[in-house]
Formats: C-alpha cells, sequence, structure tokens
C-alpha cells in the first residue's frame, strides 16, 4: 500500500512538473520585463558606461532601449550589482527575445541541480519524496511564477545558499573551495546575505584549519579578482548612490529628478513584437498579483502612517535580536546544534531583512524560500509531519489567486516563516535516520 501511495505521489508530481514547465513556457512570451534591465545593465558595462543613471535618447541603439525605463527620475531602473551583470556578459549580446528563453532554461536548470543536491543531502525514501513534493507545490506558487514572468533573478540565491550548505556539510578541504566561492558570489550578487553567512561562524571550532583557510581564501579571492579593476569599483560607487536613489523613491523622500526624453515606443524589437505579446497574453493571460510583503507597507495599510525610516531600521534590528536570542536561549549549547537548524535560522535571519528592507518587496522575493524548504524536506521525520503540513498550507496560500483573503499570498509566506521558527526550535535529528 505504501508502495502504490509513493507511486501515485510520484505520477502526480511528475504531471505538475509537466504542466508547469508547459505554463512558463507560455508566461515567458507575454514579456520579461525585470530581465531586459539586467541585459541592458550588462551591455552598458561592457561598452564602459556605468549603467545606474543611464537614460535612453534619440540616437542610441535599442541595445540599451527599456520600455520601463522611461520615467521623470535622474536614477535608471537597473538596480542589479556590477557583479551580476558580469554574469550576464556571455549572453548579453544576443537578441533579448533569444536572452530570454535562455533564462527560461537556466531557470529550470538552477531548480533540477537544487533538486539534486536536496536528493543528496536526503537519506530515507521519505525525505527524497518529501523533496519532489515540495519542489511541485512549489512551482505552483506565485513566488515562482513571478520569478517566471518578469525573467527576475532571486532564484541565485536559494542556488548558491544550497551550494554553500552541502559543501560546509562536507568537513573535507576538497569541498572548502566551493563554499568559499558560493559564498563570495551570494555577497556580490546581493551584499546583505552577508547577514545570512555570518551565522555560520558558530561552526568554525567543527572544521579543520586547512578546510577554513581554504574557505576564506577562495571567497577573498574572488571579491579580490572581481574589485581589482578600477572601472568595477567605479560602478559599485554609482551602484551605492544608485541605491540611496531607489531608497528615496520607495520612500517618497525625494528622489532626484530630471527631464527624460519621451519612450518613442518600439512596437518591435530585439526579437519582440508588442502584437505577438498581446497576442500570447489573450490566450494565456497571468498577471502578477501586485502585494509588497514589506512591514513598512503593512504599517502604512493599516495605521496609515509613514513607518519613520530609523525606526524601521531599529525594528528591524530588535527583531534579529530577538530571534538571535530565542535561538541561543532554546538551542544551547549551540556547539552541539545541527547544522541543518542552524542553516535554516541564518535564511531566517537574512530574510527578516528583506521583509524589514524600505524597498518595495515583491512576490517574486519569495522563490528564495527554496532554500529552507529543501533543507526541511531533506530531513523530514514523520514526528514533524505537522511542521510540514503548516509549511505546505503556506505554500498553498502564495499560490492561490482568491483574492478575497488581502495580501493572500504574502500570508503565505508569513506562514512559511512561522513554522521554519517552530522547525529550528524542536527539530532534534534522529540518529537512526
Amino acid at each position: 500500500m505504501q508502495r502504490l501511495i509513493y507511486f501515485i505521489l510520484i505520477i502526480a508530481s511528475l504531471c505538475s512538473v509537466s504542466w508547469c514547465i508547459y505554463r512558463d513556457i507560455k508566461i515567458e512570451k507575454q514579456y520579461t520585463g525585470d530581465l531586459r534591465n539586467r541585459i541592458v545593465g550588462a551591455r552598458l558595462q561592457k561598452d564602459g558606461i556605468a549603467p545606474y543613471f543611464y537614460k535612453w535618447k534619440k540616437g542610441d541603439s535599442t541595445r540599451y532601449y527599456d520600455p520601463n525605463n522611461f520615467d521623470t527620475l535622474k536614477v535608471s531602473n537597473i538596480t542589479a550589482t556590477p557583479f551580476l551583470h558580469q554574469l550576464f556578459y556571455p549572453i548579453a549580446d544576443l537578441s533579448q527575445r533569444k536572452i530570454s528563453k535562455i533564462w527560461l532554461a537556466v531557470e529550470y536548470l538552477l531548480l533540477g541541480l537544487m533538486v539534486i543536491l536536496a536528493f543528496s543531502l536526503a537519506k530515507t525514501t521519505q525525505q527524497r519524496l518529501a523533496v519532489i513534493i515540495t519542489v511541485s507545490l512549489f512551482l505552483l506558487t506565485q513566488a515562482w511564477k513571478g520569478q517566471v514572468s518578469v525573467g527576475q533573478v532571486y532564484l541565485l540565491i536559494p542556488f548558491f545558499s544550497l551550494f554553500f550548505f552541502y559543501s560546509v556539510t562536507k568537513n573535507h578541504k576538497i569541498f572548502a573551495p566551493i563554499a568559499g566561492i558560493s559564498a563570495a558570489l551570494l555577497l556580490l550578487i546581493r551584499p546583505n546575505t552577508i547577514f545570512f553567512l555570518l551565522p555560520f561562524f558558530i561552526l568554525v571550532k567543527k572544521y579543520t584549519s586547512a578546510y577554513m583557510s581554504i574557505l576564506f581564501a577562495s571567497l577573498l579571492l574572488v571579491v579580490i579578482l572581481t574589485l581589482i579593476p578600477s572601472q568595477n569599483r567605479l560602478y559599485w560607487k554609482s551602484y551605492r548612490l544608485a541605491m540611496e536613489e531607489q531608497l528615496k523613491s520607495h520612500q517618497s523622500l525625494g528622489a532626484t529628478k530630471q527631464e527624460n526624453e519621451p519612450n518613442p515606443d518600439y512596437q518591435d524589437w530585439e526579437g519582440w513584437s508588442s502584437k505577438e505579446i498581446t497576442k500570447e497574453y489573450e490566450k494565456s493571460p497571468y498577471d502578477f498579483p501586485k502585494e509588497h510583503g514589506n512591514i513598512f507597507v503593512f504599517v502604512n495599510n493599516a495605521f496609515h502612517t509613514k513607518l519613520p525610516l530609523w525606526l524601521l531600521s531599529l525594528t528591524a534590528l530588535l527583531a534579529i535580536l530577538a530571534l538571535a536570542l530565542l535561538f541561543y536561549r532554546y538551542t544551547t549549547p549551540i556547539s552541539k546544534v545541527n547544522l541543518y537548524s542552524i542553516a535554516i535560522f541564518a535564511f531566517l535571519i537574512y530574510m527578516l531583512t528583506d521583509i524589514f528592507s524600505p524597498v518595495h518587496r515583491f512576490l517574486y522575493y519569495g522563490v528564495q524560500w527554496l532554500f529552507p524548504l529543501f533543507l526541511v524536506a531533506a530531513c523530514f521525520e514523520k514526528k514533524y509531519l505537522w511542521i510540514y503540513g503548516c509549511i505546505i498550507t503556506g505554500i498553498i496560500f502564495n499560490s492561490i489567486g482568491l483574492r478575497f483573503i488581502p495580501m493572500e499570498n504574502t500570508l503565505g509566506e508569513y506562514i512559511i516563516f512561522l513554522f521554519l521558527i517552530i522547525f529550528i526550535f524542536k527539530y532534534k535529528p534522529d540518529p537512526s535516520v
């Protein structure tokens, strides 16, 4: 009977994944807008132009044209780090239509590699089945569909986080450079991932000096090589200034404005056709829900008041300290805490910086939850079935589109967050597994 249940679940999961791939191919054809500014940013950098304050002008090539970069602001809509733009260099000169197709394939490739790593971490059939169920359900979420629909890159965070985690589970110097490089890539793609990496210092004494030396040497080498070219340092300086302007814009604090040229509204460019985009939308319409899961948005909506930046920052710090103190209080001695709990705790600290961010947080940020969800699945045990069930409830809330529940998709993320906290306090690995 148990084998039959497993068989049915696996078949259902395969059908779900197949349907999601078909659905995502349809969604991708409706124009991946955010991917465009990543590619324009990469092209500008390749051509020696700082991208963060670039505005298209008459006479400029469609190489730099982005229909979403026409407004009254001085800062552009390009928000990725200079390093992330460098990752796109190999494909940046292809047409945008080809790049969009390639990126969809890359997203599924990254997801597939994450499933393989999670399978490697799992020790039992039940745990591997939990991994399959998790990925099958997650593909139905607004987080995943949003990632696909705009061509976002947040999938890179759980991907490199999982590579980092997998490497630190292997106390052998062969894996140290993988851990170091993964950590460096996380920092260079999204600097606030430092909040994810710092808690791992708890484990330093568990590793040999050779392992730690190679790990830190690999991390520093990647960062230094990235920052050696003076042009790259200028890009990072421009990036910092642009992020200050973006913060002002999102918080209505008087972002610098200027007169920019109007959008020429090209109907056909780099393989995209406005008519084809409209036609594809009419065949398989997908409208990305406009929810923002930030704390400051909740406060603004609930109390009709604007939360000062200093108070938002202070609240974020207190939330991080509270979670850290609870973790220390309920998992003492720290030296004996299992690696799964530390990794999930570290990621929750990072996600607090995400949730308390003063910049609007879109639903596609939620794709980052794949990292802790894969860990929970990979160490699944029956005695924690109720926690796993509640986490699945959160995934379901992030998937539905009933709209009569206020902020239902964001609520799903908060449910996931809550029960991941409960998991790290309750989880004690079974030594027999």
